[in-house]
């Protein structure tokens, strides 16, 4: 079983799920996973806005694409927080009946993150369980983490995040195409994420869109306001008829970047057309 929450599930997940499925072909084990929702941020320091590389229903698509064959999902709340590690072990370990864990070299878990890997090796001595810890694993010299892949999307440097992620960012949300936008003929339509979702930095990128059966290229105008939401264009965009509600995944390649201000406006204008 491996322990985390795995948010963006990255290449340094990637390394310690994939250590977990081998582990538990050769033992004859089931491959399980065990994460928790919401982040611990949101419950101890009241980060309430907290927003996510993979909410949660996305980190289960990427665990079940990597074949795990079971997933528990454990409710990241005050009480949780607060078990002693020793009660952790008996009720989420050995009450599981897990036969192996795998940890990353940084990862702690119960009352005051006082759990670490450290301690599940020294507990696995006594107990009917093995433990393997994943070292650091880095890109130019910087540790891949969730933190540092949410700080490059903030940025706006979607291009980097390959480098990280092992594909491209990417973000599920709903395409509204109205009567309003029908009758002007209006190629951009607003997209709507809910509130979960990470997003870059007000600009302009290039993205690859796609929906059930279509994948095409197309703008995503991020504007970072309150006051009006994010647009998106592509021939998907386009064919939607006034009406139609429909999910898309918006996959970002790279952020626009213009010469100078008077581009900027021109190009802008002619992405808004």
């Amino acid at each position: 079983m491996a322990l985390g929450f795995f948010d963006g599930v990255h290449l340094g997940h990637q390394s310690l799920l994939k250590k977990t499925k081998r582990i538990a072909e050769k033992d004859n084990l089931k491959f399980t996973v065990m994460t928790f929702d919401p982040h611990p941020n949101d419950v101890i320091k009241l980060e309430k806005d907290w927003r996510y590389l993979t909410p949660l229903a996305l980190k289960i698509e990427r665990l079940a694409a990597i074949g795990v064959d079971k997933l528990f999902v454990i409710k990241f709340n005050l009480s949780f927080a607060s078990l002693l590690p020793s009660d952790f072990i008996k009720q989420y370990v050995l009450g599981l009946q897990a036969k192996h864990i795998v940890v990353g070299f940084d990862f702690t878990f119960g009352n005051k993150a006082q759990g670490t890997a450290d301690y599940l090796q020294k507990m696995s001595k006594n107990n009917p369980f093995d433990v393997t810890v994943i070292s650091k694993q880095v890109h130019n010299d910087e540790k891949i983490s969730s933190t540092l892949i949410r700080k490059i999307v903030r940025d706006g440097d979607v291009h980097l995040v390959p480098y990280y992620m092992g594909h491209h960012f990417q973000i599920k949300g709903v395409v509204y195409s109205s009567n309003r936008h029908k009758h002007e003929k209006k190629k951009n339509m607003e997209i709507y994420t809910g509130n979960k979702y990470i997003l870059p930095a007000p600009g302009v990128y290039s993205v690859e869109i796609k929906n059930r059966n279509r994948t095409c290229h197309g703008l995503f105008i991020r504007y970072g306001s309150s006051r009006r939401n994010d647009e998106i264009s592509g021939q998907i965009i386009e064919m939607l008829k006034g009406g139609v509600v429909e999910e898309v995944t918006v996959k970002f390649l790279k952020q626009i970047h213009f010469e100078s201000e008077s581009q900027c406006s021109s190009n802008f204008k002619e992405v808004m057309k």
